[in-house]
């Protein structure tokens, strides 16, 4: 028998109406992924927080206010807007200017 005899015996795996229903599903986890991610992106950092999620230091985070990081007073703690942070890393990127060394 030559292979596309057989596969034209062999039963469907999935109906169509079940893949749409299947990749619907899906579709609806992702979104709600999706948008507990942007929500999370909208709550602001503590200091604590934001060195914990992107490994900055105490220096470099001296660094990025330097710069132009925007922070707020809130309680005890001060307060970063993901999209602030992101904001300076970006500006830090694109004027990096390499090691140089000290003379």
């Amino acid at each position: 028998m030559n292979e596309s005899s057989q596969s034209s015996r062999l039963p469907p795996l999935m109906s169509d109406e079940m893949a749409q229903l299947y990749i619907r599903e899906q579709t609806n986890i992702i979104r709600e992924e999706v948008r507990k991610e942007l929500e999370a992106e909208k709550v602001p950092l503590n200091q604590k927080e934001l060195m914990e999620k992107f490994g900055f230091d105490a220096k470099y985070l001296k660094k990025m206010l330097a710069n132009g990081l925007k922070r707020r007073k809130q309680g005890r703690d001060w307060k970063y807007d993901l999209a602030d942070v992101y904001e300076v890393l970006d500006y830090l990127k694109e004027n990096f200017r390499g090691y140089q060394p000290r003379r």
